[in-house]
């Protein structure tokens, strides 16, 4: 019992030490590039009480992509801060044309509830499940998984993916922000999986995300890059 005590406390305390290393606000400014083409351009904003979280983002096609496809995104995830790290309760996702996409986390009753624009379904949550939204910013409040690769349940409010991610290793990357050391990590294709997933993580800001890299099945890149971090007071 005393052991499971101090077992409790420790990672309590763990988690309290890490909640206040990690400013409570941050607001990053992104550029989206395609073939070196800026396209879009958006801001995320991240915020925590030690206790709870939340994670809003906004893009936007810009300039002559915008004249093509106006398109607006918008994604926002809401939960608690735990000491396994974030852990979402609530998910949403509207974007230009689209009915809007949302999801609940039960863990409770270990159920996920998944809403496509009106359309309800529910599957078992496992331990560890994110959104998207709160994908690349899951090590925050943790040290990453020391083996080269993991896995992870993913929802964007339409459907429940398995992920495995690798660790490619450590890189240094050139930005508006500098040339900064990250931790870089991608999602495993597999068979004819042509859809990819990157990000990389800047180990002298709390492990953000400021660099995150989607590939369609089409193989159209785009390059979201952070231009600016800013951490205001509340």
């Amino acid at each position: 019992m005393r052991i499971l005590i101090a077992a409790a406390f420790l990672a309590g305390a763990m988690q309290s030490a890490l909640a206040t290393q990690v400013p409570m606000r941050v607001e990053m400014d992104v550029v989206v590039d395609v073939k070196g083409m800026t396209v879009g351009e958006g801001r995320d904003v991240f915020e925590h009480d030690g206790k709870t979280y939340s994670v809003n983002t906004e893009a936007r096609t810009v300039g002559i992509a915008r004249a093509f496809r106006k398109l607006d995104e918008k994604r926002e995830s809401r939960g608690l801060v735990t000491d396994k790290g974030l852990r979402p309760l609530s998910f949403r996702q509207t974007r230009t044309g689209k009915a809007p996409n949302a999801a609940q986390f039960d863990w409770d009753k270990g159920e996920l509830t998944m809403d496509e624009g009106g359309k309800i379904e529910k599957v078992a949550l496992s331990a560890g499940t994110l959104d998207q939204a709160t994908l690349a910013y899951a090590f925050i409040f943790m040290q990453p998984p020391k083996a080269e690769r993991f896995k992870v349940q993913v929802t964007d409010g339409r459907k429940l993916q398995d992920y495995e991610l690798a660790f490619v290793g450590r890189e240094r990357i050139d930005t508006d922000l500098g040339n900064l050391e990250t931790l870089h990590f991608r999602k495993v294709q597999v068979g004819d999986d042509r859809r990819g997933f990157e990000f990389w993580l800047s180990v002298e800001h709390y492990r953000l995300p400021v660099r995150i890299r989607i590939v369609e099945k089409d193989g159209t890149a785009f390059d979201s890059t952070v231009s600016k971090i800013t951490y205001p007071a509340r």
